[in-house]
């Protein structure tokens, strides 16, 4: 049965204008977000310009041809920048603008003033992988992690659309002259279905993409604290169970470290809350910079941290910990033209036989840390030292 090659532009666009509508109500429940609003903006402009191919011969050939395709592949970079920013990436919009510029002119020459239709399906034919490039590029070199299920999919249905864009135009070359769009042609009707299904497909893995990084902010507001980016207290308590665990299996060395800035009640009243603020995200920051990546570090409440140091000893913890208070010490925090200086005591302590689970080692830094305020503050105790 042959195909009808019309019929099946004008389901496309149908296809596409319904996809935007999706894309629009994802943008409106994804509190605005602009990347999700140039994903609808690009199918927008996708389904306006099929739609205006579609139509030959009912409109004019600067509606049908030249506009057409100047918003199909203004459409496609518009979702490229949207993907790439995304993705992390950055992509002018004079991406966009500058593909538009070229398709207008190209095409309006090949339609006026030496009319072309071969030429036209040729341009198009490369200009569709010239919009999705920087999509692919920046899909493809997303960093390892949990969002590549979805960048690599996506990324998979644009280079497949890639593929038979470059083999509609080479085929239609090889095949001869090309009289009109919609006559009877096996790889003109293999492209609209393509395309309908890469419009569906791209669709549904842009959605995914965005539910995922969501679902994946979500996760990281549920486990990390606000203000100082560290993890909150139920957060630590399940992994650091994991690492206690872990530790008296294999034997391993394993230490923490209760964290108290001094006198920070009166920094809040001498200076205000939002210095306070200031030198709690900057404790924060030094204490990552310090520690090591596989160490977990918590804002256990107000101003107290708490650090947990899988495979490392007594000996060690305390050098960790003198590291820090020694950094603290020497450190200022300029906050409306003034200089603040705080100090940090530090509790230390690590498994051992009398150490039965995590909240005993807890119990025990944190009884060397007010061994260290009653000592004078800015100091480091450790829990066998008493």
């Amino acid at each position: 049965m042959e195909l009808d090659n019309r019929t099946l532009l004008v389901v496309v666009t149908f296809s596409t204008a319904v996809q935007t509508a999706a894309l629009f109500y994802v943008w409106r429940m994804q509190l605005r977000e602009r990347s999700v609003a140039l994903l609808t903006l690009g199918f927008a402009l996708v389904a306006v310009g099929t739609g205006f191919v579609a139509s030959r011969p009912l409109l004019p050939p600067i509606l049908t041809v030249v506009a057409g395709n100047v918003f199909v592949i203004a459409g496609q970079a518009v979702t490229s920048l949207a993907i790439c920013e995304f993705a992390g990436r950055r992509l002018s919009v004079y991406f966009p603008a500058s593909l538009a510029a070229f398709t207008a002119i190209a095409f309006g020459f090949f339609t006026f003033a030496v009319p072309d239709i071969g030429v036209r399906i040729f341009l198009a034919s490369l200009l569709t992988p010239a919009s999705f490039f920087p999509a692919l590029r920046a899909l493809l070199a997303a960093p390892s992690g949990p969002l590549r299920r979805t960048y690599w999919p996506v990324a998979g249905i644009l280079l497949f659309h890639v593929i038979v864009s470059f083999g509609r135009g080479f085929g239609l070359l090889i095949g001869g002259p090309v009289a009109e769009l919609f006559a009877g042609s096996v790889v003109t009707s293999i492209w609209f279905l393509e395309s309908f299904a890469a419009v569906n497909l791209l669709s549904l893995g842009l959605i995914l993409m965005i539910s995922q990084r969501l679902q994946l902010e979500l996760d990281r507001q549920a486990s990390y604290d606000g203000l100082t980016g560290t993890l909150n207290r139920r957060a630590f308590e399940r992994l650091a169970e994991g690492e206690w665990s872990r530790a008296v299996r294999h034997d391993q060395p394993l230490s923490v470290l209760v964290l108290d800035l001094d006198r920070f009640k009166s920094l809040n009243d001498t200076h205000g809350h939002d210095a306070g603020d200031i030198w709690l995200k900057s404790f924060a920051e030094l204490c990552r910079g310090l520690l090591r990546r596989e160490d977990l570090l918590c804002r256990y409440g107000g101003e107290e941290f708490i650090a947990l140091l899988p495979q490392t000893s007594l000996e060690q913890a305390m050098q960790a910990a003198e590291r820090i208070r020694r950094s603290v010490e020497g450190m200022r925090i300029s906050h409306n033209g003034t200089d603040i200086a705080v100090t940090v005591s530090i509790g230390v302590a690590t498994w051992n036989e009398t150490v039965t689970d995590l909240k005993t080692m807890i119990a025990a830094a944190d009884r060397a840390l007010y061994r260290a305020k009653a000592a004078g503050r800015n100091r480091v105790e450790s829990s066998e030292a008493g």
